[in-house]
């Protein structure tokens, strides 16, 4: 097994990755601490985007299974030199570094700083009986809040937090933060607290989910926003000095060569409160302060490489990412831009796809379809339950290699040509017979051959406490309780570390 692997990897202090590439349900349902879900199903892109330094250290963790001995040689294929294959196995029980569940370093990480901070909570229970005047505010990205919130709660995202205190504070009364379960109003608070925020404030503890299970009603649709435009710049600079942040200013048109000289960094642009992941010019990716945070074990799958925040503003909301990244052990600086970061370049322009397998037009798809040729979809599950040809079927490339070949030929659906590729000598190369491979293009289908249908519990989705938000309340009263219990399940020297850092910062 690996127990204890991580904590010896990143005791060592030099730059690795570990990786998982069991696809996400398997992930999710038992892993071990900090390694980064890479799923075999979508391999290819995601190592190079989060990993693009091919003698960079990755440590692979071998499930021993055939899908697993298939991503060691896709990694090798694509040119990663510096890869250590470690034996594992599933242990009896959680714990001891082995967790389930998504976001665990964040989660795990804001259960370490609720334990370790007193601040004041309020239960739905509570704030029935004596704070309904009290104002409400979501902490989660705008779209999030969007799609269902707590009745009256107004938006106001975390990443958004140090250029509104005023406007909070002007509301008169005790603020309460809260978001779906708890790590976010968590992380909220603690902002409030380590920025010398002096207005009355609160944690909604459960936020929406406990909301539900106090048998109350969610909103859907609200749009009330506390956030306006416009940033105190000398504030700002205030919390950046207050925390010891590494600032520096680029000029118009010297990103690239910035870029260029801090080549090797994790460079985010943080200026974008909605972004969610989207890669930009020179190896930086968008995304919003506060999803990052939220999402650090699937943005950020290299330990010990420093961190480049670029904001283009006064740098508050990478003042936030900033402190609370460094809080959780990463080395950070900021980098304030006059103008957003450009898109990135299409660099590698779809093509047909390289492989023996020939390439099928959608007549030669349709014609294998009407004579019940084997058709095998492996877009993922989402989009083949979204629509798809009827005579398909919905399969997972590291199952179909676990279980082993099919008796007959088969044709493959993919999403892309890169995917084709990958998927067609993977599967080839394990003894299937592949005869054919089409690159989805919906529009170049009959839509009288296209139909729609759910997938039951798919392998590139999590299946754990999915039903959480849509009124299944066991669900949810287990994630509150799953993400409680993390802090004594996690590797003890981070978790040390961690409570180390934020006892220090905030006392």
């Amino acid at each position: 097994m690996s127990r204890g692997l991580f904590e010896t990897l990143y005791q060592a202090g030099t730059p690795f990755a570990l990786i998982d590439t069991r696809e996400r349900r398997d992930h999710v349902d038992g892993h071990w601490f900090a390694s980064t879900n890479m799923p075999l199903s979508t391999l290819s892109r995601t190592v190079t985007q989060l990993v693009p330094d091919r003698e960079f250290a990755i440590h692979l963790l071998d499930w021993q299974d055939s899908a697993s001995a298939a991503a060691a040689a896709l990694l090798a294929r694509l040119g990663y030199r510096n890869l250590t294959i470690h034996p594992t196995a599933r242990p009896p029980g959680y714990g001891e570094g082995f967790v389930k569940g998504e976001y665990v370093w964040s989660k795990a990480f804001g259960e370490v700083v609720a334990h370790g901070v007193d601040f004041p909570e309020v239960t739905p229970q509570s704030y029935m009986a004596r704070h309904q005047g009290a104002p409400l505010f979501d902490v989660r990205p705008t779209a999030e809040y969007h799609q269902f919130t707590i009745p009256t709660s107004t938006s106001l995202p975390n990443s958004l937090l140090l250029a509104n205190l005023a406007n909070l504070k002007q509301t008169g009364q005790t603020a309460l933060l809260h978001c779906a379960g708890r790590t976010r109003s968590i992380i909220g608070a603690c902002t409030l607290k380590a920025a010398g925020y002096d207005g009355d404030f609160a944690v909604f503890r459960g936020g929406t989910q406990a909301w539900q299970l106090a048998g109350l009603t969610r909103e859907h649709g609200a749009d009330r926003h506390l956030a306006r435009d416009g940033e105190n710049g000398e504030e700002v600079s205030r919390f950046l000095a207050r925390w010891q942040l590494e600032t520096q200013d680029i000029p118009d048109g010297g990103l690239a060569a910035f870029a260029a000289a801090h080549e090797g960094r994790l460079m985010f642009d943080v200026s974008d409160d909605a972004a969610t992941g989207q890669a930009l010019a020179h190896g930086i990716t968008r995304i919003s302060g506060t999803n990052l945070i939220q999402q650090t074990d699937r943005s950020i799958a290299r330990y010990h490489v420093p961190v480049l925040l670029f904001d283009h503003g006064t740098a508050s909301r990478a003042a936030f990412a900033a402190f609370w990244l460094t809080m959780m052990g990463f080395k950070v600086a900021i980098a304030r831009l006059d103008a957003p970061v450009p898109p990135a370049p299409d660099n590698h322009p779809e093509t047909r796809p390289e492989t023996a397998v020939p390439a099928l037009s959608a007549r030669q798809l349709v014609d294998r379809s009407r004579q019940q040729a084997t058709l095998i979809d492996l877009r993922p599950s989402s989009s083949h339950a979204a629509r798809h040809l009827a005579a398909s079927q919905w399969r997972n490339i590291s199952a179909m290699l676990n279980a082993g070949p099919d008796d007959g030929p088969a044709t493959l659906i993919c999403p892309t040509h890169k995917s084709a590729k990958d998927d067609a000598d993977l599967l080839a190369g394990h003894g299937w017979q592949i005869d054919g491979v089409y690159v989805w293009n919906e529009d170049d289908l009959p839509p009288d051959m296209l139909q729609s249908a759910d997938i039951d519990r798919p392998a590139d989705q999590s299946a754990l406490f999915a039903g959480r938000h849509h009124g299944n309340l066991q669900d949810a009263r287990d994630y509150l309780a799953w993400e409680e219990d993390l802090p004594g399940q996690i590797d003890r020297p981070l978790h040390d570390l961690w409570h180390g850092n934020i006892s220090a910062a905030l006392s």
